[in-house]
C-alpha cells in the first residue's frame, strides 16, 4: 500500500479535516494489518472521536473487557497544525491501538513494540507531541484545616462538593478537612 498521498485539503475546514483523519485512521490500520500480518477481526478500525481538550494531542483508549479500542483527536489543535495532527499524530494513535489489539496490557504504550511499528510506518516514534497548545484550565484552591500543621487545599470542583456536604479527610492525619475562610 503507497504511503498516503499529501493533504489537499483547505485547511480551515474542521469537517474535512475530521474525514481527512478518519481515513488516515483506516489507512495506517491496513498498514498496520500489512507490518503484522494480522487480520481486520483481530485489528479493525477504531472509531475516531474529536472531544479531546487541552495540551493532549490524541489519545487511545481501551476497554479491557470488550477489548474494543477508539482514538481521541483534540480538534482545536487539528484545526491549528493539521498537517502535524494527521502526519504525526494519526499514526501514533494508530500504532498504540495495533500493539494493543495485538500484544494486550504486557507491551508498554512507548515500548519496543510500538517503535518497531511507528519505525514500519515510517514516522517518527516520539512519544509526545510539540505543538503549541493552550494550556488547561486552571482552577481555584481552597485552603481547608485539619488536625495536622498543613493545610490542605481543595479545588474548587472539590470545594464545591463539600460545600453540599461531601466530607473530605486529610491524607496525613485522617480528620476530617474544614473550610478555613480565613485563607
Amino acid at each position: 500500500m503507497a504511503r498516503p498521498v499529501q493533504h489537499n485539503l483547505v485547511l480551515d475546514d474542521a469537517d474535512a479535516l475530521q474525514v481527512r483523519a478518519r481515513e488516515l485512521t483506516a489507512y495506517w490500520i491496513e498498514r498496520a494489518r500489512e507490518i503484522t500480518g494480522a487480520s481486520a477481526r483481530r485489528l479493525p478500525v477504531p472509531e475516531v472521536r474529536f472531544d479531546l481538550r487541552g495540551r493532549s494531542a490524541g489519545q487511545a483508549v481501551f476497554a479491557r473487557r470488550t477489548r474494543r479500542c477508539h482514538i481521541r483527536l483534540n480538534a482545536t489543535l487539528l484545526a491549528s497544525h493539521p498537517r502535524e495532527m494527521l502526519d504525526e499524530t494519526v499514526p501514533h494513535e494508530v500504532a498504540h491501538v495495533a500493539i494493543y489489539r495485538l500484544y494486550g496490557r504486557r507491551a508498554k504504550p512507548h515500548g519496543a513494540e510500538w517503535k518497531a511499528l511507528m519505525q514500519a510506518f515510517g514516522v517518527d516514534a516520539s512519544p509526545c507531541h510539540a505543538l503549541p497548545a493552550e494550556p488547561t484550565r486552571q482552577l481555584k484552591r481552597y485552603r481547608y484545616a485539619c488536625g495536622c500543621d498543613e493545610p490542605a487545599w481543595l479545588t474548587s470542583i472539590r470545594h464545591k462538593r463539600a460545600q453540599a456536604g461531601t466530607d473530605y479527610v486529610c491524607r496525613m492525619c485522617g480528620t476530617k478537612l474544614k473550610f478555613d475562610d480565613a485563607g
